[in-house]
């Protein structure tokens, strides 16, 4: 395959890709996160000040906002994101527009995964690996999104390319371009560090090379890079926030740092010390019956494995076991294995998204199972399994967030809930069904932050745990699976008793008279 003849093919991927999530992006209510997104972005933009949610960095958030950035609302408290959303039209265009912004990372991150796959294997391994890494649902799915997922997801296998070639040749230009690939994935996710030290680290192993001054000068650019993306703000951390001294305390034992440092870009340190916290006294999550707020050693094991296709996991545990075993770039396989044991140490349980950048690695050892198999007696095994792949992934349309595998069962909500299934996003096609059979009034227990006047719903009120009345009663998965989990009573008088009819995949629609 000529150097051309793969550049159409990845940029074919790539306008295929967008077309495919294009059409979901009016389809879906605003997620639990998104609303929280485009408000960080719009105060950045607005204001030219970040401190809303700083567990997240900006850049993506920015794009989320930009359609709103001439926007205009003097509504305090929760409605302000709601005026914000409406000025382009209508709450959903709003929603449209700023989920719109990260087909800019779905391009990147496709991008990136051919170009990593591309210094490893070749060029037609490099076509293989992005074609497979954008048919997955879980791809798809966060790529059309206003959330961050797909911002860190990209920035990944762009600083690995810039890492694998920075350590064949530590030259000055390749520096500079490891130093502004360090610097983007530091503004796109707070988990991008780890990951990316994963990466380096069994790079310079594995190479034997270890430029530490020209290393030091790249992080250095990177740093840089990230204070410019704040603002070049610099102060003490009291003073961006008076809470800091408690965090700090919590976190390091006294609050020196906070009281006495004046740091540059005091918004990213800030995130991280919130992140840090947050993953310390955890965050409520479902699994397979339980409910825990501190999560699972196992978590990411188990929805990686429901949330991933089962072809993809298939080629890729092919293609680890024959880079291992022809010793070519076996390293990739401990990337991929290293990056799932990174996550497990974490209590923050809320979704294979957190984890989304191991696809690339996956993809890439897919593809290279099927470029080294394709010329053997396995070559039909592996076709099948690629249609199996692709035809699973067209099947899944447009309910890409709500997809898990055939293991997950008929109940993959028994499984697991939240992003890995239900993030509010059937909310829209509830109030279409409420105008379709004249529902006037509604009784719900919804997962999510929707506005649900400005998405359509008829006038509603919370479902009372104990005590039946005759109405209509809207009930999502992410909220009522839990909450029974803590209470086998709660809602069983409604639950246990009436037939209910399922809205999209996640909301449930009783009558009872």
């Amino acid at each position: 395959m000529t150097r051309a003849q793969a550049t159409a093919a990845v940029a074919a991927v790539c306008v295929i890709t967008v077309i495919r999530i294009g059409s979901t992006l009016g389809v879906f209510s605003p997620t639990y996160d998104e609303p929280a997104h485009i408000a960080g972005g719009y105060e950045y933009l607005r204001d030219h000040r970040y401190t809303f949610d700083t567990q997240h960095p900006p850049l993506a958030r920015i794009l989320f906002a930009w359609p709103f950035r001439h926007a205009t609302t003097t509504v305090p408290g929760d409605e302000w994101i709601g005026d914000i959303l409406a000025s382009r039209g209508n709450y959903m265009k709003g929603i449209m527009a700023a989920r719109r912004g990260n087909l800019v990372f779905v391009i990147i991150a496709i991008i990136g995964v051919a170009l990593w796959a591309n210094e490893l294997f070749g060029r037609v391994a490099a076509v293989i690996a992005c074609a497979l890494f954008a048919t997955l649902p879980p791809v798809l799915a966060h790529g059309g999104l206003a959330t961050t997922d797909m911002a860190g997801t990209a920035a990944f296998p762009l600083a690995m390319v810039a890492v694998y070639r920075w350590l064949d040749s530590p030259n000055w230009k390749r520096t500079i371009l490891l130093g502004i690939a360090i610097g983007f994935g530091l503004v796109t996710k707070l988990s991008f560090p780890l990951f990316f030290a994963i990466g380096a680290i069994t790079m310079m192993v594995v190479k034997r090379r270890f430029p530490i001054v020209k290393g030091i000068l790249a992080h250095l650019l990177a740093f840089i890079i990230m204070w410019g993306v704040y603002l070049w703000k610099h102060d003490r951390l009291y003073k961006f926030d008076s809470n800091s001294p408690v965090m700090a305390t919590k976190i390091f034992g006294s609050p020196w740092i906070a009281k006495q440092i004046r740091l540059p870009a005091p918004a990213f340190f800030h995130g991280m010390m919130v992140l840090k916290l947050h993953d310390r006294e955890g965050h409520e999550a479902y699994l397979l019956g339980q409910v825990r707020p501190h999560g699972w050693w196992y978590y990411f094991p188990v929805v990686l494995t429901v949330k991933t296709p089962l072809p993809l996991l298939i080629l890729a545990g092919l293609g680890a076991w024959l880079a291992v075993k022809m010793k070519r770039h076996g390293h990739v396989a401990f990337i991929a294995l290293a990056m799932l044991c990174a996550a497990m140490t974490s209590h923050i349980n809320l979704g294979v998204r957190h984890l989304l950048p191991i696809y690339a690695p996956l993809s890439i050892l897919a593809a290279f199972a099927i470029v080294s198999l394709w010329k053997s007696r396995a070559r039909w095994g592996i076709a099948a399994l690629c249609a199996w792949l692709v035809i699973g992934s067209a099947l899944a349309h447009p309910d890409y967030l709500a997809w898990m595998n055939a293991l997950a069962g008929r109940h993959p909500e028994r499984v697991v809930v939240d992003s890995n299934f239900d993030w509010g996003q059937d909310v829209l096609r509830l109030s279409k069904e409420c105008r379709k059979q004249g529902i006037k009034d509604l009784h719900v227990f919804l997962f999510g932050t929707v506005d649900y006047k400005r998405i359509g719903l008829p006038p509603t009120t919370y479902v009372d745990l104990f005590t039946s009345a005759p109405g209509w009663y809207a009930l999502s998965e992410s909220a009522i699976i839990p909450a029974q989990v803590r209470d086998p009573l709660a809602y069983y008088w409604l639950t246990s008793s009436h037939r209910f009819q399922r809205i999209g995949k996640t909301i449930r629609l009783y009558h009872v008279e």
